[in-house]
């Protein structure tokens, strides 16, 4: 099936193209990386206007978070007051809270710049950091996540998770913390540690492909010389002009180029595919969950131990009720601290919590307990926006959409690991220069186009009366006074949560560095007088041989 570059991508968005294909448009504005990258010229600097507003770029911010290089200084997470994290696979029994090691731009140029790397940091590392032991180093992971931070901004991020060997000064630092605080630390001669770091881009785009496949691309040539990273590649695309709409953003690599073409509305934009839902869920739960989706209480947890799964499972929920303009709370990667307040806020919501983090809540009675891992969907209170019918249509039209039933398969490989076969397997839509390139295809039995098609009408038709409403109410459902404050009430209750959840996470901060202050003057201090005490010393010897000299 040729490509297609409309709003909404269709079958086969990911496959790589030819460069010589017919059928691939390009409209007349393209944006590439190589091509549209300037500096700006000395007199444009020297005529800009004090308060003028700097340009929009394509990526928001970037930055680099972990543990400290020091692990005598890392600083250990709270432990939980409900329930315990599990821990990956090798990883010791201990975790230590992440801090922001650099960024561009820095922290101290702006507090909303530093508000929204602090909330980055929370998700790409929503268990905190655990350290792990082994021979062979873990697998790298990335994913994507979004920051709600009110009601008219939202930011984009994409993280990827990569390891760095422990020399043996470290590596001796952690043995001896984990002897002062593990009871049951067996000493193991030898003990190779891997500590994880995170890179991330934020962006006023929901580009999870494009970054993902750009970020994930740049770090494997990169890897081995991570200052050259740094200057070269974060440094262009942090300067990558915005986009307008319907242009073709264009990222060149070794071998392809990565590609999106912007939507010609603010509101079209969708750089993943959505057929991994349909490989986790069977066709009736889907139904369930779209239909929750649309229902008045709206409150949806999505459960898998892959946080790039959580991501792409809740934004295909909402993209498929994007008639309704989803407003509620809507966090896809919820950091361990906050799973327990967040299941338990007022209103809609869709959340998606890691398994490893399932015993640290209860979920209420109403809301849908969604496991993408096992295709398992638990509520004590089912939906019930759709009658029997409506809802044995809809699984009728979704078969048939998807040319049978489709058995689940699991998470697709590509959303477990970031190199499979240690290599980079493109996820999004690319255009081949020379050879061939391997990248995420769609299944054979995916057909987008036809399950929007079903999807846009079921919403469609929620938003009409029939019968006799119809007759006295007319066809159109009037939204009641009721309905509407309690949305904005809803957001209110949401944004003011945040900010408390915000301070406290400030003012845990803030006892931190305080610890890490005080112990750094002591050290200090302790330095102070011993070299007071030497100079002492030294001064007496000195007095001696003055003494001796005359």
């Amino acid at each position: 099936m040729a490509p297609s570059f409309t709003s909404r991508p269709r079958s086969g968005e990911s496959r790589p193209l030819s460069r010589n294909d017919e059928n691939l448009v390009i409209p007349s504005r393209t944006s590439s990386l190589h091509s549209r990258i300037t500096q700006p010229l000395p007199a444009a600097l020297a005529n800009a206007k004090p308060g003028q507003r700097a340009p929009k770029t394509l990526t928001h911010a970037y930055m680099v978070c972990g543990v400290g290089r020091e692990p005598s200084q890392w600083v250990k997470a709270p432990a939980p007051a409900q329930g315990k994290i599990g821990h990956m696979k090798g990883a010791v029994g201990q975790f230590w809270l992440p801090e922001i090691l650099g960024s561009s731009p820095r922290l101290e140029q702006d507090n909303d710049i530093a508000r929204s790397l602090h909330a980055a940091m929370r998700a790409c590392f929503p268990h905190d950091v655990e350290i792990c032991t082994g021979t062979s180093q873990p697998h790298c992971v990335h994913h994507a996540f979004v920051l709600q931070q009110d009601s008219s901004h939202t930011l984009y991020g994409i993280a990827l998770r990569v390891w760095s060997r422990a020399d043996e000064k470290r590596a001796e630092t952690i043995r001896d913390l984990r002897k002062r605080t593990e009871s049951d630390y067996y000493d193991a001669p030898g003990e190779t540690y891997w500590i994880p770091y995170c890179l991330s881009f934020l962006s006023r785009y929901p580009l999870y492909n494009l970054l993902g496949d750009y970020l994930r691309g740049m770090w494997i040539h990169w890897n081995k010389a991570t200052n050259l990273f740094h200057a070269e590649e974060v440094s262009r695309i942090l300067s990558f002009p915005a986009p307008r709409l319907n242009d073709l953003v264009r990222i060149d690599m070794k071998d392809y180029a990565l590609c999106y073409q912007f939507p010609s509305s603010p509101t079209g934009f969708q750089n993943f595919v959505m057929w991994p839902l349909f490989t986790c869920l069977s066709i009736p739960n889907i139904v369930g969950v779209l239909e929750a989706a649309v229902s008045p209480t709206r409150r949806i947890i999505f459960i898998s131990h892959y946080p790039a799964m959580l991501t792409v499972a809740a934004e295909s929920v909402r993209y498929c009720v994007r008639v309704y303009e989803w407003s509620g709370l809507y966090v896809p990667v919820v950091h361990a601290r906050h799973a327990k307040e967040l299941v338990q806020e007022p209103g809609p919501y869709i959340l998606g919590i890691t398994a490893e983090c399932r015993t640290l809540f209860t979920a209420p009675g109403d809301a849908l307990v969604v496991d993408l891992d096992r295709n398992f969907v638990l509520t004590s209170s089912p939906p019930t926006a759709l009658s029997t019918g409506q809802r044995t249509k809809m699984i009728t039209r979704l078969t048939q959409a998807l040319n049978g039933d489709v058995a689940p398969s699991g998470v697709p490989q590509h959303l477990r690991s970031a190199y499979g076969g240690g290599k980079l397997i493109p996820a999004g839509q690319i255009i081949v220069m020379r050879g061939e390139v391997e990248s995420v295809q769609d299944p054979g039995w995916w057909n987008q186009d036809a399950v929007m098609s079903v999807m846009d009408h079921v919403c469609e038709k929620l938003g009409r009366n029939t019968g006799v409403k119809a007759i006295f109410g007319g066809v159109q459902k009037k939204p009641l006074m009721t309905k509407v404050s309690m949305r904005h009430m809803n957001e209110i209750i949401r944004e003011r949560n945040q900010y408390s959840r915000d301070a406290m996470e400030a003012w845990q901060d803030f006892i931190n560095l305080k610890g890490r202050m005080d112990t750094e003057l002591t050290k200090v201090s302790k330095r102070n007088n011993f070299l007071v005490e030497e100079l002492e010393s030294w001064k007496q010897q000195f007095l001696k041989f003055q003494a001796f000299a005359e």
